[in-house]
Order: C-alpha cells, then sequence, then structure tokens
C-alpha cells in the first residue's frame, strides 16, 4: 500500500508520518505477481515427484546416449578420413594404424573438453575440416625438409610434436580473441573467398577419398590421373562416388537426425551383403582391394612411442609460422561464420560469436 500511495504522488499527513516512520527500515523488493499484487516468491511451483523427476532424468540420458551413438557413426569414418588428410605423405604410410588412433584420440578429447567448457548448452564440439590443409602442409613440408637422410620415427615424432604445438598456440590465439572482442572482423572478409577456401577443403577431401578407396597416395592432381589411368582403380572408386552421392541426397531430402546416420550404417552391411550373395570370401576381397589387408592395432604403447622427443627436430617447428598465421586466420573466420549460421538456423541473436570463442579456442 505504501509504494502504491508514493508512487501515485498522493500526499497526506497519514502518508508523511507512514513515510517518516517507514524511512529507517530496510525493505528488499520483491517481485509481484500481476493479478494479486502479492510477492512472486510466496507462489512456488508445484515440486514435481520422484517418480516423474526419475523419469525425466532418464528420458534425457536416453536421449543423450542416442544422439551419442548417432554422432559417433558420422564422426568416426570422417576423422579417419581427417588422418589420411593430415598424413597423406609417403613417410606416414607405415605409421597410419597409430597415427588413426592418435587422430580419433585427440578429437575425443576434443569433444570432452568442448562439451565441458564451453558457453551453448547445445555444443558438440567435433572437429572441422578447417584446419586440415595447413596441417597436411606443415606434416609435408617437415617430411621434404628432413629428407631421406632422417629416419622415418625422426620425421613423425617432429610432426605430431610440431602438430600439436601450432594447434595449441592457435586455441591461445582463439581466447585472445574472443575476449578482444575481435569477431567483428570477420565480416571484412568477402564471401567469396570464404567460398574459395572451402572448395579448397571439398578438395583435399577428395584426395583421401580415393586414396582411402586404392589404397594408393593421391595428394595433388598429378597423382589422381595416375591413379584413375588404371581400369581397376577407377572401379574401385565406383563405390566411393555411390555412397557419397547417396549420403548428399539423404541429408538435403531427409530432415531427420537419424537419417544420415541409418545410411552410414546400411552401406557396409549392403556391401557385406553382396559379398556374401556373391560367394566372395573376405580374402578374396582383400586381393581384389576392396577390404583393407589386415593390419596390427597400434596398442597404447606405440601411440606414447611416437612422442619421442628426442627424435625431435625442433628447428623446424619456427619454419612453420606463416602456415601457422594462416590457419589462425581461416579457423578464426570459420568458427564465426559457424557461430553466425547458427544464429541464422535458430532465427536469433541468441549466441554470441565473440563468447563461443574462448570456449573453442580451449578445445584446440
Amino acid at each position: 500500500m505504501y509504494g502504491a500511495v508514493t508512487q501515485t504522488e498522493v500526499v497526506s499527513p497519514v502518508t508523511r508520518q507512514a513515510d517518516e516512520s517507514l524511512r529507517g527500515v530496510y525493505c528488499p523488493q520483491q517481485r509481484l505477481t500481476p493479478n494479486t499484487g502479492t510477492p512472486a516468491d510466496a507462489i512456488k511451483p508445484e515440486k514435481e515427484t520422484s517418480p516423474s523427476r526419475n523419469g525425466h532424468q532418464l528420458d534425457r540420458l536416453t536421449n543423450s546416449l542416442v544422439y551419442g551413438v548417432v554422432n559417433s557413426i558420422r564422426a568416426i569414418p570422417t576423422m579417419y578420413g581427417y588422418a589420411v588428410i593430415i598424413f597423406s605423405h609417403p613417410t606416414f604410410g607405415a605409421f597410419m594404424p597409430a597415427l588413426s588412433k592418435l587422430v580419433i584420440f585427440s578429437s575425443a578429447v576434443h569433444q570432452l573438453m568442448f562439451t565441458l567448457l564451453s558457453s551453448l548448452p547445445f555444443a558438440i564440439g567435433q572437429v572441422q575440416d578447417a584446419g586440415l590443409i595447413f596441417l597436411s602442409a606443415m606434416a609435408t613440408s617437415i617430411c621434404n625438409a628432413l629428407g631421406d637422410d632422417v629416419s622415418p620415427e625422426a620425421k613423425v615424432a617432429t610432426t605430431i610434436v610440431t602438430i600439436g604445438v601450432t594447434t595449441a598456440s592457435l586455441g591461445v590465439c582463439l581466447i585472445v580473441m574472443g575476449r578482444l572482442k575481435l569477431a567483428a572482423l570477420a565480416s571484412y572478409l568477402p564471401m567469396p573467398v570464404i567460398g574459395g577456401y572451402l572448395a579448397f577443403i571439398g578438395i583435399f577431401c577428395l584426395y583421401a577419398g580415393l586414396t582411402l578407396s586404392t589404397g594408393l597416395v593421391v595428394n595433388d592432381f598429378s597423382s589422381m590421373r595416375h591413379a584413375m589411368d588404371n581400369t581397376h582403380n577407377v572401379l574401385l572408386c565406383v563405390p566411393g562416388f555411390l555412397g557419397g552421392a547417396t549420403l548428399l541426397l539423404v541429408s538435403q531430402n531427409f530432415k531427420n537426425p537419424f537419417a544420415l546416420s541409418t545410411a552410414i550404417v546400411v552401406m557396409p552391411v549392403f556391401f557385406f551383403f553382396v559379398l556374401a550373395f556373391g560367394s566372395i570370401s573376405l580374402d578374396e576381397a582383400r586381393e581384389n582391394g576392396w577390404v583393407d589387408p589386415v593390419e596390427k592395432t597400434a596398442s597404447v604403447t606405440e601411440l606414447l612411442k611416437l612422442f619421442d622427443l628426442s627424435l625431435v627436430h625442433w628447428d623446424q617447428i619456427p619454419k612453420q609460422v606463416v602456415t601457422w598465421l594462416g590457419m589462425v586466420f581461416i579457423v578464426a573466420v570459420s568458427s564465426s561464420l559457424d557461430v553466425v549460421a547458427i544464429e541464422i538456423d535458430m532465427g536469433s541473436n541468441s549466441t554470441s560469436t565473440t563468447n563461443s570463442r574462448p570456449s573453442a579456442g580451449r578445445t584446440l
């Protein structure tokens, strides 16, 4: 009542006396309900019963597990392709089982850190392709610079240590850019430049697909032309092209998040069904190049042996500064465009480019 009188500027001796008596009394402000004028805090929502609350938590856990499985089906094959792109130099051929497992492990760490530290509640944080060509350029440059006199183990150790240092420093740069609110600089980059860069990444993904299909090293147009000279290699690539076209059609025509994952699972099932229908054994499929040969899987000990600091050529790290600067710029721009795309998809400015950039930087 006191608040209502004073707000309408109705002053009387009674209200003045009340003013003087209440002036020294601390009365914290409370939100009032629009209809009754009673404090909103006094009206408490009904508590959920224990069974309903447990059921709600179980539903959330089930949904999280399902989406985790769906994203794993999508991400794990992609990580193998990324490993082929990064370590495309022939030197890494003998180490690919260990290097592929290393890429998958680093991707899992990336996912975990992004989930724990991101300011976006719906963040997934899977590794994307923005920096692949720069990591591939670093790996190839190190192998070419060290030459044939250096052992393959030393080239691998130098490469993975260099990649680790450059990506960690990239994460620090993204955090600093987010704190300084420099994301707006991305708007000055012409869109045709971004489109050209994305097309360039697509070419590297094509090379990786041809490498996985043929078992040959395909990292430029000349090696691709050489691989396509053989009719059998072209035949090995046909399922890959058909599978890619199928996934493209599914992603464009089906909005259900399980559609693409289902298509990814169905393709290898269909492949083995064809083998069974044609009475083709796995050994025969391996001999013809349809299935990779059996190789010994890399153990955790073998992964740790790759990080032999005594074999690292530290003078190669400063030589990658120019490539690193390009990676910082492109990754910063691409992350900004990703956030803008999320805002467009959600129909509002519910996310912030500068606020989300530190979360991305911590994971790199």
